[in-house]
């Protein structure tokens, strides 16, 4: 397939000149041309190339307090090796184990971890990408850990076998995940000869199996792999910090020059991975959650010389247009879908491209899919017949210009991710390494034309997703993720004769032009110059109904807005079934409304209404002149809207799905979940939610919707460039169109937190996706109000220290999941929660008591901690918190979380500061045992969460009163290892009479003479190493129990724990046994009905806002001056 005007690479090197860094005089060559820049960017730039050819940018922003790198390599998974699939990948998850400068594989986490940071990586078709984010003042330190990834990887050999089961474990975890499941689907049965057909995450057959196969050592392979294609020549690094442009240029080229130049080792890939013998191909498969989509894949040419034009910004903001004459417009009346989205992913790949149009369809919708198909090719009809628009080009034109020239600060990180991914890549000159994105180069009509005769009946397949279908059976297997589907040619009444019926096509047209688009670009500033911003917003108004805040902006002088309310009512949230009518009535509103008001999104204005606690909430962003005009139509639409049976049917159905697809998450969501569900009164668990949905009608909807709005209470904040008039203003059109009564404060149902008694509390939650591999555990400490701030700090900084610690333990060593971390959470009007998480595939039983073992050993890590180090951690974090603000929309979510909340404390970062300049090392020990340590709190509050998946074992109610949990952990590792022999009985006797001074290598003997014993099966042994393993050689069955294994872990817990009195027995004051509840030999209660548990447990009062609120302007002034 041809490319678009014989494509060249953008020309990297005119414009480059020779320079000597200040310090060191090392040399680089400077970019001394124009970079197109927004005229609100105060970023300074540094575009340089090393003389090994790496290229980067160095970015100043003086007011940063963090800092970020991210360093792009132009190779992915497009270099897989046939045979070794997955391992661009692999190499990824490896990269990071230890360099020779760095040899321990937890340097650079920890680092990071205590300087306020973070890192990430991926993986792409074409591109992996490394990326940190860092306190500024530790940038330097970050950057030579980081370069040395690039110089001097170790690759050891026992990390190999560790990290291919975190890779596999990544995998499991995306096994029911509709989305990998399509895209794997959707590349499997492309070009089988395109890279892109092959698997490319990779898991333990595709990698330590096949590896296996073929007689290869894969860390020789690992290193032969990053030798050939790890290259200065392909990589892209971005590093932003509030240094100077010299100072990151120093650092650059001190610690990147030694990364080797080895020619351009980008993969070269011929071919298009949908040709000829892909395209014309009808796809039906399945779906692990109940929906209904439909998609069309177009084979494009290569598009990267297209950046500037932007053909498909036209082509895909029309085919998915939501206004009246669009394609969307005439299925949502139809009641086949409700969604569209078009796109190209043009400068993704090298040597082609690809276009897809997604319909989420209805049931009804996906029966009717040939017509939906005639549909949109009867919309491309129309455009090519009406030919490109010129003033709907610069319509979208004028709106990414106005938002480049008044562009928004963002976060280091991404901003470094994004630079380095796309603005630095070989495709975009280097003047336009900023603006790429955003700024149109001009109209094209014959461009836009030839990228539309790509979008025919003769160029496409279609995908057809569903969890059942009834015109086909889905036979076939897809190998890695076991999509079941069925492929055939595309009929010709869907190619060759596609038509679309002319009563249809009548309907279709172009949009109208956009009423939405800013009028004014002006910025209104205060009326006297501020030294430095308010720190809080003014309430305007106060009345028995009514609270108006205002803050006008006075720091980033843009013209963009941002308006909020919440609608408190008693209706919204007050029981299942309001809660379910008030989502549904949300969902219909919003769905008309994207109807309506799409050209307003283009406009890059948006809108947002949902339920949320006992509010509808409203918010309307985007640029200042258009925001009360929609905010008015949004207003009325609500107040006016009026039930319309189809759509009703339709948005009652999607309900309902939701709710049934919610039982496919991921268990740790699940888990999550079910948390909030027994900390939170009233929480609707899914039980709840589907009792109510058969009780929800036509008439049911339309009432509560007049319910909603006939007593309230309202909240509104108007941020940013407005002055107090148009807030008032705005605040007067609420009253106007709204026109509810005053509702009382105590009838607006507020959730309340459980405040539970002190104890130990274990809930084992049943899965219900039988498919899913992964189990998984939280386990949560409660840690006092969430309104002591002192608390609050130690935590914070506690959570960073621990997280890192944790995740070495459990993943990185023990590799017990792939998901695994520590974090802080809280509740509102309650406590806040030090939370362990881990998902994988081990037993949650044997990880609850690797998280045990942790918790009391952090303790000596932290009594080791040195002054230094602390003090270390404490300074990074004041650094990052002294951040500024990036954007209205950011200072107004910091303004929001005050008010909604009601406690309107807009001063906390300050009061945190103080907290944290105050801080001792003591502090964190005392907070510790204060909360964590099960040996010294005395209000210890812990409640853990488990769920396994379908072929883990886990214990019953009567098994977990009987057994200590590590008896139980043990008899769980040894089913999950295949050793089902003994029951739970045998192992807790096995363990009583245990000698716990033996070694572990005669325990384990002694356990493998008990299943010799019983007569157990022969299990085949995965050993290869026999001085690291008990063996009992005799005649029969033989059991080999690795000494390094998780069996042998698990067993000397339960020896060493056998005779320790029980701990946690008269923590509680309640004995919950009479609820049913059982104890476990420990003291831990088994919750088995949090409902009735939750009936035992008193609850936290409401807030008290921290002060008397007194408006600014008295209600009288207003009524008098109207």
């Amino acid at each position: 397939m041809e490319a678009f005007d014989n494509y060249k690479p953008a020309d990297w090197r005119t414009s480059f000149e020779s320079k000597l860094t200040v310090e060191s005089s090392l040399l680089y060559e400077e970019y001394t041309g124009h970079i197109e820049k927004s005229g609100n960017d105060q970023h300074q730039y540094r575009l340089i190339r090393l003389p090994n050819n790496l290229a980067a940018l160095c970015v100043q922003d003086i007011e940063a307090k963090e800092a970020a790198a991210s360093l792009s390599v132009n190779v992915g998974s497009n270099a897989n090796p046939a045979e070794l699939l997955g391992f661009a990948h692999f190499l990824e998850h490896m990269l990071f184990l230890g360099t020779e400068k760095y040899p321990d594989e937890g340097e650079y986490d920890a680092y990071l971890s205590s300087h306020s940071g973070s890192n990430n990586a991926y993986t792409s078709f074409t591109e992996t990408n490394y990326h940190f984010s860092v306190e500024n003042g530790a940038l330097e330190g970050a950057l030579d850990r980081f370069a040395q990834f690039f110089i001097s990887p170790l690759f050891n050999k026992d990390r190999v076998d560790r990290e291919l089961n975190a890779v596999d474990s990544e995998h499991k975890g995306n096994l029911q995940s509709d989305s990998w499941r399509f895209y794997e689907l959707m590349s499997s049965i492309s070009n089988p000869a395109h890279p892109f057909s092959w698997f490319s995450t990779g898991n333990t057959e595709t990698l330590k199996g096949a590896a296996r196969e073929l007689g290869l050592d894969l860390r020789e392979e690992l290193i032969k792999f990053y030798h050939k294609y790890y290259s200065a020549d392909v990589m892209r690094l971005v590093v932003v910090g509030n240094h100077s442009l010299d100072v990151l240029s120093e650092w650059v080229a001190s610690k990147f020059s030694d990364v080797k130049s080895k020619g351009n080792t980008r993969p070269v890939v011929d071919g298009h991975p949908i040709g000829k013998a892909e395209l014309g191909k009808l796809i039906h498969y399945k779906t692990v959650r109940e929906k209904y989509e439909l998609e069309l894949q177009f084979s494009l040419p290569d598009l990267k010389s297209t950046y500037g034009e932007k053909p498909f910004d036209y082509i895909s903001t029309l085919i998915g247009h939501r206004e009246p004459g669009s394609i969307y417009s005439v299925l949502r009346k139809n009641g086949w879908a409700t969604a569209i989205f078009a796109g190209s992913d043009g400068l993704l790949y090298d040597g082609f491209s690809t276009c897809f149009i997604g319909v989420t369809a209805t049931p009804e919708g996906l029966e009717n899919y040939e017509a939906i198909v005639s549909i949109i090719f009867g919309y491309i009809n129309m455009l090519v017949e009406s030919g490109p628009q010129e003033w709907y080009y610069q319509e979208l034109a004028l709106t990414s210009k106005a938002e480049f020239d008044f562009k928004k600060k963002v976060d280091a990180e991404n901003y470094a991710v994004s630079l380095s991914s796309e603005g630095l890549s070989q495709n975009i000159p280097p003047h336009q390494v900023l603006s790429h994105g955003s700024l149109h180069t001009g109209f094209n009509a014959d461009l836009i034309s030839k990228c539309l005769s790509y979008l025919n009946p003769s160029n496409y397949r279609l995908f057809i997703g569903a969890q059942e279908h009834k015109a086909v059976e889905c036979k076939l297997e897809e190998k890695y993720y076991g999509v079941l589907y069925h492929i055939a040619d595309l009929p010709s009444r869907l190619t060759s004769d596609v038509k679309c019926s002319p009563s249809i096509a009548k309907m279709l047209h172009l949009p109208s032009r956009n009423a939405y688009l800013p009028e004014s670009l002006s910025v209104t500033k205060p009326a006297t110059p501020v030294d430095k911003p308010a720190m809080e917003p003014v309430l305007l108004r106060k009345n028995d109904k009514f609270e108006v805040w205002f803050k006008q902006d006075d720091q980033f002088f843009t013209p963009h807005g941002h308006i909020g309310l919440t609608i408190s009512s008693e209706y919204v949230n007050n029981s299942p079934l309001n809660h379910l009518l008030s989502t549904l009535f949300c969902s219909l509103v919003s769905a008309e409304l994207q109807e309506q008001l799409f050209s307003a999104l283009l406009a890059n204005s948006y809108f947002y209404v949902a339920p949320g606690g006992g509010s509808i909430n409203v918010d309307v962003t985007g640029f200042s002149s258009g925001l009360p005009t929609l905010l008015k139509t949004v207003l009325q639409k609500l107040k006016t809207f009026k039930v319309d049976a189809q759509q009703f049917s339709i948005y009652r159905d999607k309900i309902e799905r939701m709710i049934q697809s919610q039982r496919q998450n991921n268990p740790l969501s699940l888990l999550g979940r079910q948390l909030g569900a027994v900390n939170v009164v009233p929480a609707f668990d899914l039980e709840m939610l589907e009792e109510a949905l058969n009780n929800m009608t036509l008439d049911g909807l339309q009432k509560h919707t007049e319910l909603l709005f006939s007593k309230a209470y309202v909240k509104m904040l108007v941020s940013g460039n407005y002055n107090q008039s148009v807030a008032l203003e705005a605040s007067n059109q609420v009253l106007d169109i709204l026109q509810f009564q005053p509702a009382s404060r105590s009838s607006i149902n507020v959730r309340r937190i459980l405040d539970i008694e002190p104890g130990y509390y274990t809930q084992i939650v049943p899965i219900s996706d039988q498919k899913c591999l992964n189990s998984a555990v939280v386990c949560t400490f409660y840690c006092g109000s969430v309104y002591d701030t002192r608390d609050a700090v130690i935590l914070h900084i506690l959570k960073n220290m621990v997280h890192t610690a944790f995740f070495a333990q459990l993943r990185t060593s023990e590799q017990l999941g792939y998901r695994v971390g520590a974090g802080s959470d809280f509740t509102k009007n309650g406590k806040r929660m030090l939370k362990f998480i881990v998902e994988g595939e081990s037993n949650p039983a044997y990880v609850t008591q690797r998280i045990n073992q942790f918790i009391c050993q952090y303790r000596q890590k932290l009594q080791e901690l040195t002054v230094e180090e602390f003090e270390l951690s404490v300074q990074s974090l004041i650094s990052v918190k002294q951040e500024k603000l990036k954007s209205i929309d950011e200072e107004f979510s910091q303004l929001w979380g005050p008010i909604t909340s009601d406690k309107y404390k807009f001063d906390k970062g300050n009061e945190n500061m103080e907290h944290l300049k105050q801080l001792s090392k003591d502090d964190l020990l005392v907070f510790w045992d204060k909360y964590v340590n099960e040996d010294t709190a005395h209000g210890y509050t812990r409640l853990d969460m488990q769920m396994s998946s379908a072929k883990i074992w886990e214990p019953t109610a009567e098994e977990f009163e009987m057994y200590p949990g590590t008896v139980i952990a043990l008899y769980g590792s040894l089913r999950s290892e295949g050793h089902t022999g003994l029951s739970i009985a045998d192992v807790q006797s096995f363990v009583s009479s245990a000698d716990a001074s033996s070694s572990i290598e005669s325990l384990l003997a002694e356990l493998s003479k008990l299943f010799v014993t019983k007569q157990v099966p022969s299990v085949p042994s995965k050993v290869t190493d026999v001085t690291n393993t008990a063996v009992v050689d005799v005649e029969g069955p033989r059991v080999i129990f690795e000494s390094s294994s998780n069996i042998a872990t698990a067993l000397q817990m339960a020896i060493s724990s056998a005779n320790k009195a029980p701990k946690f027995v008269t923590l509680s004051k309640t004995n919950f046994a009479n609820i049913d509840m059982k104890q476990s030999p420990e003291g831990i209660w088994l919750i088995n009905d949090y409902k009735r548990f939750q009936q035992t447990q008193a609850l936290h009062g409401i807030s008290v806002p921290s002060r008397k609120l007194v408006p600014l302007i008295a209600e009288s002034a207003l009524v008098d001056n109207n």
